[in-house]
């Protein structure tokens, strides 16, 4: 019965077309609901928000968290990728510093893996340089050649690791930024970069709309589910039940987004009154009430981020960690 069942599965045109729909698909699928699941409404409204704590981390000069995820990504460009993930571990070593609570380490973590796991997916699919010359590991049949892709090859899972690896390092040493800094020390350390105090503005602005933006459609979606709306999802085995459920969310789209659109302009209204208050961008040189100075931890982790990129420099010169074509 096995091995006729091993037979069906390898030799059938069908079973094989069902298993090639099945990978195509399962994580576009599933990643999205992993990450709701995971993360929640909760997390995704508090993803960009600063967490106040004091650590060492917290404590550091903004300019030096700034610079932080450009250094570390431009690093993760250039090295081989098996030294991508050594890079990888120095980049948890912040959030070690850090501790953040039970639930910000489930929404980091889901945020860092699940662009890495997507990855991994698409490249295993879709690197195809030469055709010929990849060793398959699961070939599609000809009934879904429309998709574009021969199948799972191994050269595809290394390229996707190596990727992702780069992925992870960029989005770990990201979320340190914007968990561990203020808004307002960000539009700081811009403007110590001789960069327009605008662009700073925009950047906490975007951050600052993002959670208002699921917070409010969170209270939209309540209000129109205590005037009665059904938006109770069925389960799996409910099949007749799904038609009735897909037509319910997308009727309550229109129903949702246009009072959502109508509260973002007036917020938006609201947020350039509030510059214009404060005269911003009347005087081309900015005053602050709080002038930062460098501190001991400063120069620890400058010097830290200053030996790891020697050290990657000399790898790179010895030909030791060189990225790969």
């Amino acid at each position: 019965m096995i091995n006729w069942l091993l037979y069906f599965l390898s030799q059938s045109l069908l079973a094989r077309t069902i298993i090639s729909y099945i990978l195509m698909f399962i994580v576009p699928f599933t990643l999205p609901a992993f990450l709701i699941t995971l993360v929640g409404v909760q997390g995704l409204r508090h993803l960009f928000s600063y967490e106040p704590q004091v650590t060492f981390v917290h404590t550091l000069d903004a300019r030096i968290k700034v610079l932080y995820p450009f250094i570390i990504s431009t690093l993760s460009i250039l090295l081989n990728w098996n030294f991508v993930y050594l890079l990888l571990i120095f980049a948890i070593i912040p959030w070690i510093l850090v501790r953040p609570s039970a639930a910000r380490t489930r929404v980091v973590l889901t945020m860092v893996m699940i662009p890495a796991l997507g990855i991994i997916w698409s490249q295993s699919l879709y690197y195809t340089v030469s055709t010929t010359g990849l060793h398959m590991l699961y070939s599609f049949p000809s009934t879904v050649s429309w998709l574009g892709t021969p199948g799972v090859s191994r050269e595809g899972l290394v390229n996707g690791l190596q990727q992702a690896g780069r992925v992870m390092v960029a989005t770990s040493a990201t979320l340190i930024l914007l968990m561990t800094t203020k808004p307002s020390e960000i539009i700081w350390a811009f403007y110590k970069f001789r960069m327009p105090a605008t662009v700073g503005l925009a950047f906490t602005v975007a951050l600052r709309f993002l959670p208002q933006l699921i917070e409010r459609t969170t209270v939209l979606l309540q209000v129109v589910q205590v005037r009665g709306y059904d938006l109770s999802r069925p389960t799996w085995h409910e099949a007749s039940a799904w038609p009735g459920y897909l037509r319910r969310i997308f009727t309550v789209i229109p129903i949702v987004t246009v009072p959502l659109l109508i509260g973002s302009l007036r917020s938006t209204s609201t947020t350039a009154m509030v510059v214009d208050a404060r005269a911003f961008g009347t005087q081309q040189k900015r005053t602050f009430m709080h002038e930062h100075r460098l501190q001991k931890n400063d120069y620890l982790a400058i010097g830290a981020l200053a030996l790891l990129t020697l050290g990657v420099i000399l790898l790179l010169v010895l030909n030791i960690a060189v990225r790969q074509s």
